[in-house]
């Protein structure tokens, strides 16, 4: 028995196809010549979907994947010092000029997109991670150039006193370890951020005074290392106010260059706190590392005297600083001239092994002066408006004079004049 279709509703079609009906007509089916005009769409889709993917891959997905074990360096920030300089105790000022530090932004873990990013992008640089690290993990990294900052700190207030006439004697308190060589016998018993006060009873205040101690000893000798140990990131003196004093002992190794000497295997460098009339201090944050020392010396010039020490213009700089208001290199100069750039710095102030990269980096946009030494950039300065001299004959101090600027390329100092006759 057959069931019948039930009837069509008024109105409408049957779906039955009539059979002389073409297949191009009938339902579902798309006409050749639609097809013809989708399909450049789909390919569209496609190709856009895969892109996706891919960059969702290459963000994701280490550097270390291709095998590379790099850091990715790239423009930082050009900060302006003078708001991070804090002074209790002492009248200050709000400078109209800018006294910048520059930085670099510091990738450790790259994708494998930054790191292809960056191959092509001229104001970013692929270094090693030891080119940063050295043989420290990147937290013993991190710690110290945590160190290096503090120091850095401390040695500008030191600067910017003696500039401007206060009786400043530096504090010293021992040597405080930077690195330790692999498999000699510091490593055995010394820690980064230990505060070597003592070798043998002697005191220890420098790195001569370390070399003197071990060179007085043989290979095989035992020493008495006299330190504290403590957290590194508490200060500059390496140990924290509960750090504990210890005494360890280290057999001596054969040194690797120098017959019939002892070798401990240690790099130290000596901490030095200001014993100032007043408190000054600097909030950065999160910046690490020594490079900022030239700018905070003349920030805190600035912010204890009245004027304008840059004379009202904006100025941004790169360079360590010694007690002895030594400017110093530590790199990354085409990143920190971007990050310059970027802030509509006027001049830029580098010490001179860096004044080639500066002004390459620099072009028609930032001017680039070299400084040897804290008097170069005040006397700099001047050129431009600034007031550090006069600043100085106020406070009693005595006048800044230029660094010696020998042209001599086998002495083994690379001043100013040298590196200006490369580019005259």
């Amino acid at each position: 028995m057959s069931i019948p279709n039930p009837p069509s509703a008024p109105g409408t079609e049957d779906a039955v196809l009539a059979p002389d009906m073409p297949a191009s007509e009938r339902p579902g089916q798309v006409p050749a010549e639609r097809t013809w005009r989708l399909w450049p769409w789909v390919l569209v889709g496609t190709l856009v979907s895969l892109v996706a993917i891919a960059v969702i891959f290459l963000t994701l997905v280490d550097a270390t994947f291709i095998g590379k074990d790099d850091y990715v360096l790239s423009p930082g920030s050009a900060t302006n010092t003078a708001e991070a300089v804090i002074i209790d105790g002492a009248e200050s000022y709000d400078p109209e000029g800018e006294i910048a530090f520059t930085t670099v932004s510091i990738k450790r873990e790259p994708s494998i997109w930054e790191w292809y990013f960056a191959r092509f992008d001229d104001t970013s640089e692929i270094v090693p991670a030891e080119f940063i690290d050295g043989t420290r993990s990147t937290d013993e990294a991190r710690e110290i150039t945590q160190f290096q900052m503090n120091l850095s700190q401390d040695t500008a207030t030191i600067v910017a006193l003696d500039f401007l006439g206060y009786e400043i004697v530096p504090e010293v308190e021992g040597a405080f370890v930077l690195q330790l060589v692999p498999d000699s016998p510091a490593e055995e018993v010394l820690k980064l951020g230990d505060l070597i006060t003592s070798v043998n009873g002697e005191p220890v205040r420098s790195s001569e005074d370390l070399g003197n101690a071990i060179r007085a000893s043989l290979p095989g000798d035992v020493v008495v290392i006299d330190l504290k140990r403590g957290s590194i990131a508490e200060g500059s003196s390496g140990a924290d106010p509960n750090a504990v004093a210890m005494q360890v002992e280290a057999v001596l190794a054969a040194h690797p260059d120098v017959e019939g000497a002892g070798f401990l295997g240690v790099q130290i460098e000596t901490p030095i706190r200001a014993d100032a009339p007043f408190e000054v201090s600097l909030d950065v944050g999160r910046v690490r590392g020594p490079s900022a020392g030239l700018a905070f010396s003349l920030a805190i010039v600035d912010v204890l005297s009245e004027g304008e020490l840059t004379g009202g213009i904006r100025v941004a700089t790169t360079g360590t600083i010694n007690v002895n208001g030594v400017i110093g290199a530590v790199g990354g100069v085409p990143q920190k001239i971007e990050a310059a750039k970027r802030e509509n710095i006027d001049l830029f102030l580098v010490p001179p092994s860096e004044y080639l990269d500066a002004i390459e980096a620099a072009g028609d946009d930032v001017a680039v002066r070299c400084a040897q030494t804290f008097d170069d950039a005040i006397l700099m300065l001047a050129e431009f408006g600034g007031n550090g001299v006069e600043v100085a004959a106020e406070a009693g101090a005595d006048p800044p004079e230029a660094s010696p600027n020998p042209v001599d390329p086998d002495d083994g100092f690379l001043s100013c004049a040298e590196v200006l006759d490369q580019v005259a």
